[in-house]
């Protein structure tokens, strides 16, 4: 853990199930290695991780069943680890290749950049070898597209299960004409597919992905590949049970394709654990594992409807599925039977420990761990309603105003900002050049139009709220059924706002003390239903209604703005300049308002709601 992270204050209140297979799932971390430093629930830095799953290793040997361990893509965007290098990842990638991981994929964040594919391509693929699948993207090298990683994965698991995997990555979003991402129909009529198909010692179809399980397959040529190949895989591989393995959406999340097959998905910025064991599964002639486990373990139980038009399954898998709180409590009590608060000094790895000081020194050598402020209060990205305190927006108004300094001469101005900006929430307490990466991770400049009737730039908003479809890749932050994390350092015994995750299995929102809520450690729930506008404005105050103003906005969002009717027939790209020098972006507002504002002569800094 970070010197300047904090104790979780809940733990969990029950064991792990453990099956023939099970398997340890993240996803979209987002380069947030060296944990939540304000936030109690998910306080674990990365370190903490690889000792948790050293550990829990340890312990499928014991009880003699296989571990799979398996991350699902998006490792950069989001935190300073990951972006605050000139190529995103170059020196996170390498803290998180601590892990050696038995599957991986690649997330559409980690294609933005032809620099950070070519340097995953070059890298990080080959220390992972065999086990980093990217079934359906190419990369432009030496002018012929090869795959980033490999196309699929047959092997056999120590226990003696026979598995082949796959790794998809969704269809829809922006990349550099080096990068080709194919779709599912293209990936049928591949050779190297069928002859994975025809393989036919196989126990186990593994399929993992950078896209959402719920998001259904209604053309091959232009859904998610992900659930397009279990749909496929499922008509061709009748009586072979598939587990797949999602994420993008952020959330924590279950779903039942049929009787046997289903998906998970574990939350985002390393704040979340996925857990699945799985049981009846095994091969009568080559597994040499355990098939009942001592008493005290419990197995998996669960099982999955068949679907409308059932294809029978040989063996109907039973299931169970735990989304854990990534911090140390929830680590040791899994890992050791450590009951918490406190964790014992034997959790800790000569390797975790390496790693958490690896991250500390790395968050010092990138200025991360700067102080700027300390923040006064929380602000919400969609917890709380725009215009009242505790929403981000409102108080980046008053930080814009207060940052992006007027030119000399200069007319009043209208700024627009929309809200892909803002990737995160902004919690009180101390506040460092770090928080303001998690915050707004992305470098746009300050471009304008100048000499803008009022009437014309005040309508500017409106427009862009009202149909204007983003041109860019980056759009909203708010993902469905995502329960934001709220933090409060309190009593064990009263759960802290967080994940109240429903999936198939359960409703944690409706029944925390069920046995069929996944999550692993009880929150009060929180619901992020705040429509906040795509675009938002601040302006000075400005009387003349007759009045010429300076139209202010982001690089990102000039193409937007020069599409609206009521710009388009009057202004073109020529008549865009920049506001303020290129070296002031968007990542900077916020760490020189926290400087100006959030100064404060006390010694305590406290954490809070």
């Amino acid at each position: 853990m970070q010197p300047d992270s904090h104790n979780a204050t809940n733990g969990p209140w029950r064991d792990l199930s453990w099956g023939e297979i099970n398997f340890i799932h993240t996803t979209d971390t987002h380069g947030w290695l060296e944990g939540h430093l304000n936030e109690v629930n998910y306080g674990a830095d990365w370190g903490d991780f690889v000792s948790f799953v050293k550990h829990m290793r340890d312990r499928a040997k014991q009880l003699n069943v296989d571990l799979l361990t398996i991350d699902t893509g998006d490792l950069v965007t989001g935190n300073g680890l990951s972006d605050a290098t000139k190529i995103s990842g170059r020196v996170s990638n390498k803290i998180f290749e601590n892990l050696d991981y038995d599957l991986l994929t690649i997330g559409n964040n980690d294609l933005y950049s032809i620099d950070g594919a070519k340097d995953i391509h070059a890298n990080f693929s080959k220390l992972y070898g065999d086990r980093f699948l990217t079934s359906n993207v190419d990369i432009k090298i030496d002018n012929s597209f090869v795959p980033i990683g490999q196309r699929y994965r047959h092997f056999t698991t120590a226990r003696g299960l026979r598995i082949v995997a796959f790794g998809f990555t969704l269809l829809k979003f922006k990349h550099d004409n080096q990068i080709h991402v194919k779709s599912a129909k293209d990936v049928i009529d591949e050779q190297w597919f069928k002859d994975a198909l025809d393989i036919t010692d196989v126990d186990l179809y593994v399929i993992i992905g950078h896209a959402d399980v719920r998001e259904p397959c209604q053309s091959t040529s232009t859904d998610n590949p992900l659930i397009c190949m279990e749909n496929y895989i499922r008509k061709k591989g009748q009586h072979v049970p598939i587990q797949v393995f999602g994420g993008h959406t952020h959330r924590r999340d279950f779903k039942c394709f049929d009787s046997g097959s289903s998906g998970l998905e574990s939350g985002r910025y390393a704040d979340t654990v996925g857990w699945l064991a799985l049981s009846n599964v095994s091969p009568t002639e080559t597994w040499n594992g355990s098939r009942t486990l001592p008493a005290g373990i419990t197995m998996p139980s669960k099982t999955c409807p068949p679907a409308t038009a059932a294809i029978k399954q040989t063996n109907v898998p039973k299931i169970d599925r735990r989304y854990l709180d990534f911090n140390r409590w929830t680590f040791a009590y899994h890992a050791l039977g450590a009951p918490g608060p406190d964790v014992p000094a034997t959790f800790d790895t000569p390797l975790g420990r390496k790693v958490s000081d690896d991250i500390w020194k790395t968050r010092n050598d990138l200025n991360l761990t700067t102080y700027l402020g300390c923040a006064p209060r929380s602000y919400y990205l969609w917890a709380c309603p725009e215009g009242q305190p505790g929403n981000i927006y409102t108080m980046a108004k008053d930080a814009l105003k207060t940052t992006v300094k007027k030119p000399s001469p200069a007319l009043p101005r209208i700024i627009i900002l929309n809200n892909g900006t803002f990737r995160y929430d902004l919690y009180q307490g101390p506040f460092t050049v770090g928080d303001a990466f998690t915050v707004v991770p992305y470098a746009d400049n300050f471009q304008c139009i100048h000499n803008v009737p009022y009437e014309t730039a005040s309508s500017v908003v409106h427009g862009l709220n009202n149909g204007i479809t983003l041109s860019g890749w980056r759009a909203s932050t708010q993902q469905a059924k995502l329960s934001q994390q709220k933090l409060s350092p309190r009593h064990v015994l009263n759960p802290n706002p967080g994940h109240a995750t429903v999936d198939d299995f359960g409703n944690c929102a409706t029944n925390p003390d069920s046995p069929e809520c996944g999550d692993d450690t009880k929150h009060t729930p929180i619901e992020e239903n705040i429509a906040n506008p795509k675009y938002f404005q601040v302006q000075d105050d400005i009387s003349d209604l007759d009045v010429a103003v300076d139209l202010v906005f982001t690089s990102h969002t000039v193409k937007d703005i020069l599409n609206l009717e009521v710009i388009c027939h009057k202004y073109d790209s020529n008549n865009v300049s920049d506001y303020m020098d290129k070296s002031f972006t968007t990542r900077d507002f916020l760490q020189f308002y926290a400087k100006e504002k959030w100064q404060n002569n006390t010694t305590e800094c406290q954490i809070g709601p």
